[in-house]
């Protein structure tokens, strides 16, 4: 993440918007902003190789599936019509996620803080939805 300096981008993103930044790894920095009525949503950022090249890709858990079996998933796919990045996901470790990727050559300071803020605040939304809990 050196070249472009993202954790540089990333870490200075966190400070203007009040939150903590962590650097997990050389590949990968946690996010954690705080959001409307005291709550705080993490998003993880990892450079990751696919075959249209290095994406740096964010996600954010909403909750774990077996949790609340009565997740609506036809809504939750309707959810990801309205947004710009992201896309709800499931994990093979039975997680509901938030999940937002950009080539690593396009992104931006701009662009970060427009994925992040997208990433953090649907899954706080859907979490509250869901769980009425802030867990994440």
């Amino acid at each position: 993440m050196e070249e472009k300096n993202v954790k540089g981008y990333l870490e200075k993103l966190a400070q203007d918007l009040n939150g903590n930044y962590t650097e997990y790894s050389d590949d990968t920095v946690i996010i954690t902003l705080p959001l409307d009525e005291g709550r705080f949503q993490s998003a993880r950022g990892v450079l990751i190789e696919r075959d249209g090249g290095l994406m740096l890709t964010f996600t954010s858990t909403i909750c774990r599936l077996h949790e609340y079996p009565e997740v609506d998933f036809r809504k939750m796919l309707e959810h990801n019509y309205d947004l710009g990045y992201s896309k709800i996901t499931i994990t093979d470790e039975d997680y509901l996620e938030l999940m937002a990727a950009i080539k690593y050559d396009l992104v931006n300071p701009e662009e970060l803080r427009y994925i992040i803020t997208e990433v953090v605040q649907t899954a706080d939304k859907l979490e509250l939805e869901i769980t009425g809990k802030d867990v994440h």
